[in-house]
């Protein structure tokens, strides 16, 4: 315990305590004042982290041939935008009361989630990493009471931030490996919150499109599902503008889902992401190497 003490106060984790505290203060503005800065933060941060900004332009390049290079500029500058506020909004989740944030949640399609509980087989929820994550994650967990399958950080605060505050307030946490937890608990009918739309290189993915391209998709919900029966919805967030708050929005049950073809499964999933994203645009994670692992003799992108 005294050496896992010392690591976590070893210098080199001085500038993580610093901006912390300095995010603890901002919880203590009104929530639009928390945006503007955010917002704010997210447009100076554009010209300074040079290996995200590329990564997301080369991304939205593939992703939207169709926009002319302006708008793909306009479409960046916004997404560094909406990552600034989604820092902040990660604050408002760990260190703002309920009383605050309770009105900011509108969701959409809750009885879907209820109608697949009420089968008693358990409920996978497949959603994709957009920047109000964590809000959103606090604000539906406190309707809907979930688990949520996640993986450890590199920074060794912020992960046992983030554990420690998902782990209390929202949700329980399993981690991607312990697949066991996770069958057992979806054989228990409760509720995971899995985001298949990361690229875990090719063990276990197919390569369905998404924004026409092949793209490494995990195939492990579709595994989960057909050994525990569960039921499959989607769960789809945003950031509503002029600081109304966010959009939560549960999919009809997918039918059919988990009954032998994984890319199939694979493949619905992304079309239903792809629609998700084309909604908000500058919401998703465009900061992610999703396309990094390639199918056999294809070029790498980055």
């Amino acid at each position: 315990m005294k050496n896992k003490f010392l690591v976590l106060i070893h210098p080199r984790y001085w500038p993580t305590w610093l901006g912390l505290g300095i995010l603890y203060l901002l919880t203590k503005l009104p929530y639009r004042l928390q945006l503007i800065f955010g917002k704010n933060l997210g447009r100076v941060s554009y010209y300074f982290l040079n290996r995200f900004r590329r990564v997301a332009e080369i991304n939205l390049k593939l992703c939207f041939p169709e926009l002319p290079n302006s708008e793909r500029k306009n479409l960046l500058k916004k997404q560094f935008q909406s990552l600034g506020m989604g820092l902040i909004e990660s604050a408002m989740a760990w260190w703002m009361p309920d009383h605050r944030l309770d009105s900011l949640v509108h969701v959409k399609g809750l009885e879907h989630l209820q109608e697949a509980i009420a089968r008693k087989r358990g409920v996978l929820i497949l959603s994709g990493h957009f920047t109000s994550l964590d809000i959103c994650g606090r604000l539906f967990s406190s309707i809907f009471p979930m688990h949520v399958v996640y993986r450890e950080q590199k920074n060794q605060i912020i992960d046992k931030l983030l554990k420690q505050h998902r782990h209390l307030k929202w949700m329980q946490t399993i981690h991607r490996h312990a697949i066991r937890q996770i069958i057992k608990t979806l054989k228990q009918n409760k509720a995971i919150w899995y985001a298949a739309d990361q690229d875990y290189g090719p063990t276990h993915s197919l390569f369905p499109p998404f924004f026409n391209i092949p793209t490494a998709t995990i195939s492990t919900p579709s595994r989960f599902a057909s050994q525990t029966g569960a039921q499959v919805v989607t769960l789809f967030y945003y950031r509503l503008p002029k600081g109304k708050g966010y959009q939560i929005t549960i999919g009809p049950i997918l039918e059919n889902f988990a009954q032998g073809d994984n890319y199939q499964d694979t493949l619905r999933f992304n079309q239903l992401l792809e629609q998700a994203i084309r909604a908000y645009p500058e919401q998703y994670l465009w900061i992610h190497r999703r396309f990094k692992t390639r199918p056999e003799g294809s070029p790498y992108l980055y």
